[in-house]
């Protein structure tokens, strides 16, 4: 008869504390080290543990309700809650494992109910596909949850149920026990867990029915059968017909799922194997596992249990403490996007923490092929000379391409040095060298060495795992560095293009009013007698609007010129321009242009059109600030010498109430476009950057109440007259 699960075990179990297999976990961590893991290959590994699938399950199923119906696979889930999430689950369930242990009372042995609960998962999943049905992943879901209420119990009621465990020697005895002592047994506390998923499954059925005797399972779903033959087949004898404990044979097996004869054992043997196979490459001993339940010990921690968890443990304790301790530094160094700064950092924090002194760097050139000296201060310079091909025979190559740390005073393995490795030593000025590899997941970031003796090797031999995680860490780092890098030049790239697509599209808009104006003003001065007196006045302005022309069509080059080419006669531009705006800039607002310009100005070389921007720039911002009455006084003076050049002075003076202080101490960087309505606030950067482009020089002096005087050098033309 089925037994319902009491309220009091219900809330008791609601915790979810499920003890995971330590090898597995200790894998998991160690593959979660890397960003570039994908979904696929952490749930390859969340798949050989029942309570690592469970805490994925119930993390998809409860954050990702609208996909109800389609995640009832480790596949599916894992994909969904992503790599990230994944990863600081299992780090979590790490630390709360490392604290679960550290009153010392209570130890694991959960070989044997791994091992029965992976073959069980293994061969239901191989009767699904010897049936040819698209359930496979489902079942073996259900097979290796079938026996999870086990570990629910446990979790939730401790020593109760741990005294169960002690005194049943296999499960129908430990059912034997549940059922009066519970009121409930582990296959409805298991089923009770996956109805709260609402799968569109028969999984919870299948963990639910187990333990149904042979009469009524025979009248049950296909995967409740295929689960219930694959947890009953398990035990049998290898390789051999027999009879389970339940009297049930292979024949009647067999024929209840509509396998071919003696196909049942095949199966069985080969699930197995392969779940021997997966021991063996987590460094599980099978042939020591005893039973199929969970073996709780009393003794203290460190003496309890098999040495193979015991080291696995450690393993998951070393890594929490590196968690702990790294985690500041992981913050600090995550902000640092230089390369040199990243390494900088790093030396100064591996001094402190491990007392060897400073480290050195190799790290490895894109192309994975070669080791080379970091440019980084306080580095050997010989290092920096220093090209060392990954193929090479040598210790810093055999680090940087594996995963452990090494020093050339190893002695198992024994260290594989080279005249390199020597070279090396003897830079950091020392009788040995330690590496350590500097790696994120399988790209090669270098190597980080520190020149030891060999008492010190021994000193800081059982701090290598702590040293190796302290290199990934500045590996990963040089890493997000170097990508964040990449990100901004694609998105400073993709900026780049789009503007200059939209100012081609702005200069052939603009082009073409600006057509129609400069032959409508030919037009104009065609139709005019030139006794008119305009003719002059025209021309300036067809000029003009030629200058905004080119300015316009430079916006749409991808490589405009800087200035054309030629000489510019200083005192002309600046007559042209007084004619053109001496009205609309400074007589209409009540100002006075002034020109005081020497007869003997050579030229310079240059751009006319270029002069006229810094020109225009500057009068437009002295009619703006210079109020009515005042004056603006430009003059030219030539004959100045400076860096052994002679220069063309352009001076403009103003009467004005000088420049804001908010405004001179940027004077020529672009400006707050908010600062004042309508002005762009980049004039003078324009002026200072044009100015640049001619080989010159601008200064300014300004004092409130007393006016601005800008100042501008330009290089006399070598062509010019002395």
């Amino acid at each position: 008869m089925l037994q319902p699960v009491p309220e009091s075990i219900a809330d008791a179990i609601g915790r979810f504390d499920l003890p995971s297999m330590p090898q597995v976990l200790s894998r998991l961590l160690d593959l979660s080290d890397s960003e570039s893991v994908s979904s696929a290959e952490l749930a390859d590994v969340v798949r050989l543990d029942p309570a690592l699938s469970v805490h994925v399950l119930v993390a998809a199923n409860h954050s990702f309700r609208a996909l109800d119906g389609q995640l009832k696979t480790i596949d599916r889930c894992v994909g969904t809650l992503g790599p990230r999430l994944v990863r600081t689950m299992m780090a979590c369930l790490a630390i709360r494992g490392v604290f679960d242990r550290s009153d010392g009372e209570r130890s694991l042995d959960l070989t044997g109910y791994w091992i029965h609960s992976l073959r069980v998962a293994e061969l239901a999943r191989a009767i699904a596909i010897e049936l040819g049905r698209e359930d496979g992943e489902e079942a073996y879901l259900a097979g290796l949850l079938h026996d999870v209420g086990q570990l629910l119990l446990l979790g939730g009621l401790n020593g109760r149920y741990g005294a169960l465990l002690a005194w049943s020697r296999d499960e129908e005895a430990l059912l034997a026990l549940e059922r009066p002592e519970l009121g409930t047994d582990h296959a409805a506390v298991g089923a009770w867990l996956i109805d709260r998923w609402r799968l569109p499954s028969f999984v919870a059925d299948a963990v639910l029915f187990h333990h149904c005797q042979p009469t009524e399972i025979v009248a049950a779903d296909t995967l409740s059968r295929m689960v219930w033959t694959a947890h009953i087949a398990v035990g049998w004898p290898l390789a051999t017909e027999g009879v389970a404990a339940s009297g049930f044979e292979h024949g009647a097996a067999e024929t209840m799922l509509g396998l071919p004869g003696g196909r049942l054992a095949e199966l069985r043997d080969r699930a197995i194997a392969r779940v021997g196979e997966l021991a063996a490459g987590l460094g599980v001993d099978v042939a020591t596992s005893a039973g199929t339940l969970p073996h709780v010990s009393r003794l203290p921690f460190e003496n309890a249990g098999p040495p193979e968890h015991r080291a696995a443990n450690e393993r998951i304790e070393t890594v929490v403490r590196d968690m702990a301790v790294m985690a500041p530094l992981r913050h600090s160094l995550s902000e640092i996007r230089d390369d040199a700064e990243v390494l900088q950092a790093v030396r100064e924090a591996a001094r402190i923490l491990f007392g060897l002194g400073y480290p050195a760097f190799l790290l490895a050139r894109d192309d994975q092929t070669m080791l080379t000296g970091a440019d980084v201060g306080g580095q050997p310079p010989l290092l920096a000379a220093l090209a060392l091909p990954l193929a090479a025979r040598s210790l810093a190559a055999t680090v940087a391409l594996g995963e452990e740390a090494r020093a050339t005073f190893n002695a198992s393995p024994a260290a594989d040095a080279s005249l390199t490795d020597l070279q090396i030593a003897r830079a950091l000025g020392s009788a040995g060298v330690l590496y350590l590899p500097m790696k994120v997941g399988s790209r090669v970031v270098g190597v980080m060495a520190f020149g030891i003796s060999e008492a010190q090797f021994v000193r800081c031999e059982k701090q290598l795992a702590w040293m190796a995680s302290f290199a990934r860490l500045a590996a990963s780092s040089l890493e997000q560095g170097r990508g964040m890098r990449d990100r901004e030049r694609q998105q400073e790239a993709e900026l780049t293009s789009r503007f200059e697509q939209r100012a081609r599209q702005v200069a052939h808009e603009a082009g073409n009013p600006l057509s129609i104006i400069t032959n409508y003003l030919k037009i104009v001065s065609d139709r005019m007698p030139r006794s008119a007196g305009v003719h002059h006045e025209l021309d300036i302005l067809k000029e003009e609007i030629d200058r905004v022309a080119k300015i316009i069509r430079r916006l749409g080059e991808k490589s405009p010129k800087t200035h054309d080419e030629g000489e510019a006669d200083v005192n002309a531009i600046i007559e042209g321009m007084a004619a053109l705006y001496r009205e609309s800039l400074f007589t209409t607002r009540g100002i006075t242009l002034d020109l005081i310009l020497n007869e003997q100005l050579p030229a310079i070389p240059g751009s006319r059109d270029q002069i006229k921007q810094i020109l225009l720039n500057l009068w437009k911002n002295a009619s703006e600030a210079v109020p009515s009455g005042g004056r603006l006084v430009v003059s030219t003076v030539h004959g100045l010498r400076q860096g052994g050049r002679d220069h063309v002075e352009i001076r403009l003076a103003d009467t004005g109430p000088g420049l804001p202080t908010e405004v001179i101490q940027n004077i020529f960087q672009p400006l707050d476009p908010g600062r004042r309505p309508g002005h762009a606030g980049v004039g003078l950067s324009i002026v200072a950057a044009l100015v640049k482009g001619l080989d010159g020089q601008i200064t300014f002096q300004s004092r409130a109440g007393q006016g601005t005087t800008f100042v501008i050098l330009l290089p006399k033309s070598e062509r010019s007259a002395p």
